[in-house]
């Protein structure tokens, strides 16, 4: 009997999914017919995974939310499954709590830890014009602030409940969006906010497009993050359109080894405003390597493109090309620092303090092979620090028409490249300041005691 019922609940679940003829393993699911109502009221949680279930059963399909609020507790997406939200749809995460788990990237992956999770499966997609709300500001964001304000100083664990979590990471909370070992997807179209912390993790994952993707949380919610992409390879993101509270992008390798490299990655045609703006780092332990950034644009952003690391989180980061960038009133349109301020014990490195040269290790950062091309800012604070470390200078920075008009200049220590077509104006002289180990070759650009060596 057990069998036979095995086989007629696999043949419900066909039935209540209409295939598509176009395509032999496609189907249309309804969560309706699993009991949702979409009413802003009713969890429909539990609906629409069974929906989601059974399209996956069925070989593959479209879970498809119409217009109307669905509110919801965690989902899981199952092999070959696409979840749509159509025009005027709404899939609102629930408040109580209880319903997920805190995530971290310090642990494994399990379901719950967001609203919309993809783990260990292949062919999936989140699509639509419709917007996945993570009801952040009932319950989240408070608790994060108030967290924030009891916080003590140092990299300290927020306690019991959070072993391993140190306080620069915030308050442990669901996203709003995770892949994770996910071979082969999608995020296309629909429109994220109120995460409850980052907005849409990928990790671990290969083949995976990003693509008319609009991300916003205030720029006061704390570690909303908008798109966090941890030891992945063979992703595209484009038309992008992110304000958040945090980084807008993210890219990581993780704070120990050994792991995966985040690589193979290209993001065009995008635009940030409100945020921390687009960084590679901090956590880069396993290396990131082969990134494109190409015509982006960013407007009030803390930063513009930044690679940070540290001597205790690096790896080799290299082969990075960026171009065709514009940038209004961030503070800080270039970065590239192996002195992250976050890191235990750390300080924001200058490029006039004295550091002496420490042992090379496993996770001291090696940044190389660096290409930034035609980037512009106005309205900037500094017009940007490359500071790397007396031990593992930065090497190959290539800066072509740069045009950078700020307050205060550029800071360069332990770095060696080449510069040319460049211009900064600036408020605040000197132009230029310059620390030990710098080897700028071009025509501007130069230290006083290089210009003075090169007659």
């Amino acid at each position: 009997m057990r069998d036979a019922g095995l086989i007629l609940g696999g043949v419900v679940a066909a039935l209540l999914c209409t295939p598509i003829p176009s395509h032999a393993a496609s189907s249309r699911c309804n969560p309706v017919t699993y009991g949702a109502r979409h009413d802003g009221r009713t969890n429909d949680g539990p609906a629409i995974q069974r929906a989601i279930t059974a399209c996956s059963e069925a070989g593959g399909g479209v879970v498809s939310l119409a217009s109307g609020t669905w509110l919801s507790g965690p989902l899981s997406l199952e092999n070959h499954v696409t979840l749509n939200l159509e025009k005027g749809s709404i899939l609102l995460g629930s408040a109580d709590t209880r319903l997920f788990h805190w995530a971290f990237l310090g642990k494994a992956a399990q379901p719950g830890e967001a609203l919309v999770s993809a783990i260990d499966v292949q062919d999936v997609a989140i699509t639509g014009q419709g917007h996945i709300d993570g009801n952040g500001a009932t319950v989240w964001w408070p608790q994060a602030v108030q967290a924030h304000k009891t916080q003590t100083s140092g990299p300290l664990p927020y306690g019991p409940d959070y072993p391993g979590v140190p306080a620069a990471n915030g308050l442990p909370r669901p996203w709003l969006i995770e892949f994770s070992h996910v071979q082969h997807g999608r995020i296309s179209g629909v429109t994220a906010t109120n995460s409850p912390m980052w907005t849409v993790v990928v990790r671990e994952s290969s083949q995976i497009k990003v693509d008319h993707l609009t991300i916003r949380n205030p720029a006061s919610s704390r570690n909303t993050d908008g798109i966090d992409l941890v030891s992945s390879d063979h992703v595209t993101m484009s038309t992008l359109d992110i304000a958040t509270g945090d980084d807008n992008i993210a890219i990581k390798s993780g704070l120990t080894q050994p792991g995966r490299a985040a690589s193979d990655i290209s993001i065009t045609q995008s635009r940030f405003g409100e945020g921390h703006g687009l960084s590679i780092g901090s956590e880069l332990a396993n290396g990131a390597h082969h990134i494109r950034i190409s015509d982006v644009s960013f407007k009030n952003t803390l930063s513009g493109l930044r690679i940070k690391s540290g001597r205790d989180r690096g790896g080799d980061i290299g082969w990075i090309i960026a171009e065709h960038l514009t940038m209004d009133h961030v503070r800080v349109p270039l970065s590239i620092s192996d002195y992250y301020a976050g890191q235990p014990g750390g300080t924001q490195q200058t490029f006039s303090m004295a550091d002496p040269a420490a042992p090379v290790t496993s996770t001291t950062p090696h940044i190389h092979d660096v290409t930034i091309t035609d980037l512009t800012a106005i309205n900037a604070e500094t017009a940007g620090v490359v500071l790397g470390l007396p031990e593992a200078p930065i090497e190959g920075l290539t800066l072509r028409n740069i045009r950078l008009s700020a307050r205060k200049g550029l800071q360069l220590s332990h770095v060696s490249g080449r510069a040319s077509g460049s211009t900064l104006t600036v408020q605040m002289p000197p132009v230029l300041q310059c620390g030990s180990g710098v080897h700028m070759g071009g025509s501007d650009l130069r230290c006083p005691d290089e210009r003075s060596a090169h007659g």
